[in-house]
């Protein structure tokens, strides 16, 4: 009697568990397809990181990084170079398309599209996409 309540109690969890993070992805992949034909091209996610990692660095919300909210960026050396040569207008402030050519650039989100692209079909299906990877596990050279 008490192995059955403990198994329905674990399943019930199991359950509650598989159905947040089922419902959690597909809005996730909902989010990323932004043309909404039910893959994500190279496009949709190269423009999905970025924007997630330039929204996540600027703290207040006023669509530009600071060079304070910049010192709070972990993993960079020389902080204040990078943060030079990145705002490329000098206006110490840098905006979505700053960080984005940076990004094009210097980093490695080609790799990691391919990586999750497991059938190599150039497009993400929702079975590929578990998690919208850290932008910090996709290396950009600072």
């Amino acid at each position: 009697m008490r192995t059955s309540i403990l198994t329905v109690i674990v399943f019930s969890l199991l359950t509650v568990f598989w159905i947040d993070s089922a419902g959690a992805l597909h809005n996730l992949f909902k989010e990323m397809d932004k043309n909404q034909d039910g893959v994500i091209e190279r496009g949709e996610f190269y423009e999905d990181i970025k924007k997630d990692a330039f929204n996540k660095s600027d703290a207040n919300k006023d669509e530009a990084v600071s060079p304070e909210e910049w010192t709070t960026m972990e993993g960079i050396d020389n902080k204040q170079e990078v943060f030079r040569s990145v705002d490329t207008n000098a206006d110490k402030r840098i905006s979505f398309p700053e960080f984005s050519n940076y990004a094009d650039k210097y980093s490695n989100i080609v790799e990691a599209f391919m990586v999750m692209d497991k059938n190599k079909d150039g497009a993400l299906s929702p079975d590929e996409v578990s998690v919208r990877p850290l932008f910090r596990w996709i290396t950009i050279r600072y």
